[in-house]
């Protein structure tokens, strides 16, 4: 299926994750796409880890207003997993959260990460992933926010494309290692996306596929079709969810390919 031209979506997190960062991405593609957007944005106590949260609307006719109505988001995206909660009022029946599953820690009674998770999970459309870990593996933990928006990118009407060649320009002038490990985190990002969108689509489990993916280990190069096919076998077993939630419990990250499957099976 593909995705809608006109689109609401609510970026969030804290203070430094790059929110913005993402708003300039989406923006700049939407433009150079010929689609029209509109950008509002909430800024906390950033200094201090307080939250940022902004909107983007892009729609192929005008855009009448920069505020999302509450229950109309098809696209809540976060950096941080608290965060991602206060927002799932604004999502749309059908629309799908793609969180950051690091936790910043800035508030006192900040929830237990199980607890956290239970309510993450129960989200019926839900893409998690450890993204200090994924963009770590990109080449520098300060690029999170490209992970998530690159594992929300088969959701969006814009071509993957002209993301990357925004993402590109929007760290130009820090150099061009830095350019390559923020265009890595949105590949292994979109890899993310890409696979748990193919299982969900295919008729795998939305839960069983979400608590899986959210510790596979992904690399900035595309899923196949073979990698599709191992996992949806997978999550076709009675088991399904029982392991599933063992992949997610363990911490362990899997590879995506068909001889990671049947190891995980056999566990």
């Amino acid at each position: 299926m593909s995705p809608p031209v006109s689109m609401d979506i609510v970026l969030c997190g804290v203070g430094g994750q790059g929110i913005l960062s993402i708003a300039y991405v989406l923006d700049n593609a939407a433009m150079e796409a010929g689609l029209h957007f509109r950008q509002s944005e909430v800024h906390g106590m950033a200094q201090r880890g307080g939250a940022v949260q902004a909107t983007v609307r892009i729609s192929r006719t005008e855009v009448n207003g920069e505020l999302v109505p509450s229950g109309s988001a098809r696209l809540v995206l976060s950096v941080e997993p608290m965060e991602s909660l206060r927002y799932l009022s604004m999502l749309a029946p059908d629309g799908t959260v793609v969180t950051d599953l690091t936790p910043h820690v800035n508030v006192a009674d900040y929830p237990p990460m199980d607890r956290l998770c239970d309510a993450l999970f129960r989200v019926p459309r839900m893409l998690a992933l450890d993204g200090d870990r994924l963009a770590r593996k990109a080449g520098t933990a300060k690029a999170q926010n490209m992970v998530m928006l690159g594992a929300a990118s088969p959701l969006l009407p814009l071509e993957p494309a002209l993301l990357e060649k925004h993402v590109a320009g929007l760290f130009g002038a820090k150099g061009g290692r830095v350019v390559e490990a923020n265009l890595a985190a949105f590949r292994i990002g979109r890899a993310a996306g890409t696979l748990y969108g193919a299982l969900v689509a295919d008729g795998a489990p939305a839960a069983a596929a979400a608590r899986l993916v959210a510790r596979m280990d992904f690399d900035a190069a595309p899923v196949v079709d073979a990698d599709v096919a191992a996992w949806r076998r997978l999550l076709a077993r009675p088991d399904a969810g029982e392991i599933a939630s063992k992949a997610f419990i363990a911490g362990v990250p899997f590879g995506h390919d068909a001889p990671s499957a049947a190891k995980l099976a056999e566990a």
